[in-house]
Formats: structure tokens, C-alpha cells, sequence
């Protein structure tokens, strides 16, 4: 088995040089309106497309245990396809005894039983692909569960196994005899990196929880391993992977004590994660040389039959170094790091704070890459909570026509809100490793509650007498049954935003923001080139509490009369109709609205 995984790393290698691959890539330039000849290509999928993000065990339980599963995906492929989604994202389903919900994978090339079976993976890829629709798994190489083989053949020092994980000698022994760690190095979920083993006698490492060890990536045969893994998923027909965690990959071999972070939150205790700097244990340059070898397994497949395989990395780090993972075009490696920057709204964000987390990405992405976005996911509050419950359609609006590829966390297009949980529904161990007076701050379970399908029990996502977690009590009139009756809902606001999304305008137009009525309007102009023109679009979105009434008529590319293309929910103003003719140099926005303008280009 080594040398065949060997092999199959040295022929990609090889087979990538010969081929002189590179980055698939976009000339868009959100600065300039003119079209040149590559704007007018058309863009690949994943460009394209809008991903919709599912996490598994909250999405739809098809065998009444209370969890999500596969079968239950499988039962609601048709929602993808009414959205307009053309991608999902499939939150992890690896084999896993769950002690981070399928973030400690004991097996990475086998389904947990939770979740259904490989049979249950092979149906869902091929009705996803019957319909249009791109499968990427959720992948995660920074670590492993303590229960995967690999991890007890480590304790037991057992042949090539025995340094698979970072395993380190205690820095001494205190009064009691007990092992000393060997270093200050803190975990994001709190406490000490490291756990003593009893049968070995050494501390190993474990950035997140004890149940996840660290993989040794000093070890080349770690990474053949992962590569393999990687190999064996895009066998099975998947699209493309996001790639989870992966400034944890690597670590300094000094070993060095972390420095205490003077820019972090000053409420912070000395076991959180966000009291130190971590310098030696967060985003070294190594992260870059193993995603780029990765990206070339990738483009192997790309190679033989056309089609791209995406790669899309998750990494928290400052939106600078973000940029290193788009890599070069010599040596390609993401499709696009996810931009988190608007998951810095809050309530009491202003229309500047948003045009800046907006333009940011924009002002540093190296030429000829391509943007994504997105407002939520499954490890922060949802956009309702950030952005204020009545903001949520300005919210998926600017996510919508963001000039890049826009991703949805499940949710979102109905305006599902955080629910509030007790310590004893708690489950995250972010939450529950902090203790009953702090979980709160940590715990993730809030945006993890179980979708809102109907009005029925449990809100037609499980038959169970109790779900996983808690449904949020709202879901009797926030679902997708009720709010797809409904004359005017967010549902109905999202689903035609993807439609605006097909445009030319989306596809080649260019991006550019304002900051209105002293700071209380954000406006994002989308100005379609006049060769492939369908039309400009803009946004408006009153972020204040106050009605507001803006002129817009003097911005250039703004004629004197506009069409409503589409308007927030509860919009206070009659005048504006979908489809209804209005003057730009006096638009009504009342508190929290937002409406799409659409107009000719000129």
C-alpha cells in the first residue's frame, strides 16, 4: 500500500508538469468597466454557482432518531433545485465517534453509521448529478480521532505508525508527580494542547479537543495517507473538497512557549485560546506547500476529463495572509480561502463598517483570481443574529450579488435566528469545556438547530420524541412550507436573487460601493459592460433604525427612473412594488429595508 500511494503521488507530480497546469482564472476587474475579451468567456461552475451549505445532523432525519442523515438529504433534492442552488456542501459524514460531530473521523474513507452507508454516499452523488447539482465534502487533514487505528498503533509505538501523531516528552514532573506539559500551548477549545498517555508515557498534541491528536505532518507517509483519502472521495464522483482547518497543520519543531496576545480580548482567561498569540502553532508556511500538492491530485482529475475539481480552504486567519492561498499561477492552490470578513456584522454595524468588511477583499486579492463570500455557517451565530432579524434580506442580498461565488449556510434563505440553549442541551465542546458560566460565549449550538421544513412537529425535520438539539420555537411560522404560501417572505426574496445571479450583469458586470444619508445607507452598484448587457443592478440597505429616503441619481450610471426588482420583507413603502417604476432621486427606505434596482446600462 505505501508504494502505491507513493506512486500515485509522484505520478501527479509528474503528470501535472508535463501538463503545465494551472489555476482556472478570472480577468474580472471590480474597479474597471470595460470588458476585455476573458470577461466574456463563460465562467466555470464554481464560479458560478451558489453553494448551499448542509450540516448533516440538523438538515432532515429520515429514520426518526433524532439526527439528520443521508436518506434524508437524498428526500430533499428537490429543495435544491426550487432554490436555484447549483453546489452543495456537505458538512462531515466520515465515520466518527462524535466528539466534535464528525470532526474527529476515525475512518477517512468510510461513512459513520449515524449518517447511512457508502451505498446511501454513492445515491445521493449520483441524484445530485442527475439534477445539476456539485457535491463538495467537507475534509478535514489537520487530525484524526483518538479511535482511528492509525492513533492506537501510534500509542504502541507500533512500526511505521509510531510517530504518525506529535508526541512529546513532559517538560518534568511537578510535587505530585504528575507530568508537566511541554509547553504553554493552548487549545481553541480551551486548555491545555496537550494530554498526557498513559501507555505511552508522552504528551501528544490536540489543537482542538484530547479526542482529536494532531497528525504528524513532519511525516511524509502522513501525507501520502490524507492524499490517498483525498484519492479515494474524488473516485467516488465528488466535485470538489473544503478543506477544513488547515492553519493547524503544522507546527514549529522548537516547540516554543506562545507569547501572550496584546491585541486579544482583555476578558479573556489564561486557558482560552484568544489570550495568546500563536506563532508557532497557526498558519507556518508549510500549510501553503501541503495544500499545493493536494491541489495537483485536484487538477489530475480536472486534467482527464475537463471537469474542475474545486478546492475551497477554511482558514481564520487576518484577510492578508489569506491571499497566500490562492497561491500563484505557477503553483495553484485553493479556487478561493474563504472570506469571512462579513461575518463581522453586527447589529450595530453601520452602512461604512459594511462597504469596508465589503471592499476589503477586493483591495488585496492578487490578479486574476476570484472572490467568494459568505454571511454564516455552522461555527458562528447566523446572519439574523449578526445582522439584525429585520437586516437578514439586506444581509443575503449583498451576499447574493457579491461579485464572486456566494455561499448559503442551511437557513438563511428563511431567516432562521440563533436559538437560545440551556447548559443542559449543550453539546459543543467549545461550550462545554468552558463550564456552565461561560458556555454561552463558546458554544456553537445556537446556529446548529434542526431546519424548519413545516409547521408540524419537530417542524417536519425528525418523527423522534427529541432532536439532537432543540428546535427554535419560531419554526410554526419561520419554515419553508409557510413561507413558500406566503405572499411576501425571505424565501421567496432568496430565490429570486439566485435568478438575478444568471444575469450578465452578475456574470461580467463590475462592483462598486457607497455609503449614503451619513452613513445610514449601504449601496453596492452592479454595472453591466453594454456588450453583454442585461442590465445594471443596485443594492440599497438602510442599516440604521430610522426611515431614510436616499437619491441616487446623480451616481454616475444611475438614470432618473429605475424598476423594483426586488424589496425586503415588510417593506413600509407601497410606492414600491416588484416590477413598479420608481425615481432614483428619491428612494424610501424605512428602518432595516432594503430593495434591488434595475435599470439599462449606459
Amino acid at each position: 500500500m505505501k508504494g502505491l500511494i507513493g506512486n500515485v503521488v509522484a505520478f501527479c507530480l509528474t503528470f501535472l508538469v508535463g501538463c503545465s497546469l494551472t489555476a482556472p482564472s478570472s480577468s474580472l476587474d471590480p474597479t474597471s468597466g470595460t470588458p476585455n475579451q476573458a470577461e466574456l468567456e463563460p465562467l466555470e461552475w464554481w464560479q458560478q454557482t451558489v453553494v448551499y451549505q448542509v450540516y448533516p445532523r440538523s438538515f432532515q432525519d429520515s429514520d426518526g432518531d433524532g439526527t439528520g442523515d443521508i436518506q434524508g438529504i437524498i428526500s430533499r433534492v428537490n429543495y435544491f433545485v426550487e432554490l436555484g442552488v447549483e453546489a452543495i456542501w456537505i458538512s462531515p459524514i466520515y465515520q466518527s465517534p462524535m466528539a466534535d460531530f464528525g470532526y474527529d473521523i476515525s475512518n477517512f474513507t468510510n461513512i459513520d453509521p449515524l449518517f447511512g452507508t457508502l451505498d446511501d454516499f454513492k445515491q445521493l452523488s449520483e441524484l445530485l448529478r442527475e439534477n445539476g447539482i456539485k457535491l463538495i465534502m467537507d475534509f478535514v487533514p489537520n487530525h484524526s480521532s483518538d479511535l482511528h487505528p492509525w492513533f492506537n498503533a501510534s500509542v504502541h509505538r507500533e512500526g511505521k505508525y509510531a510517530d504518525y501523531y506529535v508526541w512529546k516528552d513532559p517538560k518534568g514532573f511537578d510535587a505530585e508527580g504528575k507530568p508537566i506539559p511541554p509547553n504553554n500551548w493552548t487549545s481553541v477549545f480551551a486548555g491545555s494542547m496537550w494530554e498526557w498517555n498513559e501507555v505511552r508515557e508522552q504528551f501528544y498534541l490536540h489543537q482542538f479537543v484530547k479526542e482529536q491528536p494532531d497528525l504528524n505532518y513532519e511525516n511524509r507517509q502522513v501525507w501520502n495517507e490524507i492524499l490517498a483519502a483525498t484519492k479515494f472521495w474524488l473516485d467516488m464522483g465528488v466535485d470538489g473538497f473544503r478543506v477544513d482547518a488547515v492553519p493547524h497543520i503544522f507546527e514549529d519543531q522548537r516547540f516554543l512557549d506562545e507569547p501572550f496576545n496584546p491585541w486579544g480580548n482583555p476578558d479573556a482567561q489564561e486557558d482560552e485560546y484568544g489570550s495568546y498569540d500563536h506563532i508557532y502553532t497557526n498558519n507556518l508556511p508549510q500549510v501553503l506547500d501541503f495544500l499545493a500538492e493536494m491541489r495537483m491530485l485536484l487538477d489530475v482529475y480536472t486534467a482527464s476529463d475537463g471537469i474542475i475539481r474545486c478546492m475551497m480552504v477554511e482558514s481564520a486567519v487576518p484577510s492578508e495572509s489569506l491571499m497566500d492561498y490562492y497561491g500563484t499561477e505557477q503553483r495553484p492552490i485553493a479556487h478561493f480561502p474563504f472570506n469571512f470578513n462579513l461575518l463581522g456584522m453586527t447589529p450595530e454595524s453601520g452602512a461604512e463598517d459594511l462597504k469596508n468588511l465589503v471592499d476589503v477583499w477586493f483591495q488585496l486579492m492578487p490578479e486574476r483570481n476570484w472572490a467568494d463570500v459568505l454571511i454564516g455557517n455552522h461555527d458562528n451565530r447566523r446572519a439574523s443574529t449578526k445582522w439584525g432579524v429585520e437586516a437578514i434580506d439586506a444581509a443575503n442580498m449583498v451576499n447574493m450579488l457579491f461579485k464572486g461565488t456566494s455561499v448559503t449556510y442551511q437557513g438563511e434563505e428563511l431567516g432562521m435566528e440563533d436559538r437560545w440553549i440551556s447548559w443542559e442541551d449543550t453539546v459543543d465542546p467549545a461550550g462545554c469545556n468552558v463550564g456552565p458560566d461561560r458556555y454561552e460565549q463558546f458554544s456553537r449550538d445556537p446556529a446548529r438547530t434542526p431546519f424548519h421544513w413545516d409547521n408540524s412537529t419537530n417542524a417536519g425535520f425528525s418523527t423522534a420524541n427529541k432532536t439532537w438539539l432543540p428546535l427554535h420555537q419560531n419554526y410554526p411560522e419561520k419554515n419553508v412550507m409557510t413561507e413558500n404560501a406566503a405572499e411576501e417572505s425571505h424565501l421567496k426574496v432568496y430565490k429570486e436573487l439566485v435568478k438575478i445571479r444568471q444575469r450578465n450583469v452578475w456574470k461580467y458586470g463590475t462592483q462598486s460601493t457607497l455609503v449614503l444619508n451619513d452613513g445610514a445607507v449601504f449601496a453596492m452598484l452592479r454595472a453591466a459592460p453594454i456588450s453583454v448587457d442585461q442590465g445594471s443592478v443596485l443594492l440599497l440597505a438602510n442599516i440604521g433604525d430610522e426611515s431614510q429616503v436616499v437619491d441616487v441619481s446623480s451616481v454616475a450610471g444611475v438614470p432618473p427612473t429605475a424598476t423594483v426588482l426586488i424589496r425586503s420583507v415588510g417593506f413600509q413603502d407601497g410606492d414600491t412594488t416588484i416590477g413598479s417604476q420608481i425615481g432614483t432621486n428619491a428612494v424610501p427606505l424605512g428602518p432595516r429595508n432594503s430593495i434591488v434596482l434595475g435599470f439599462p446600462s449606459t
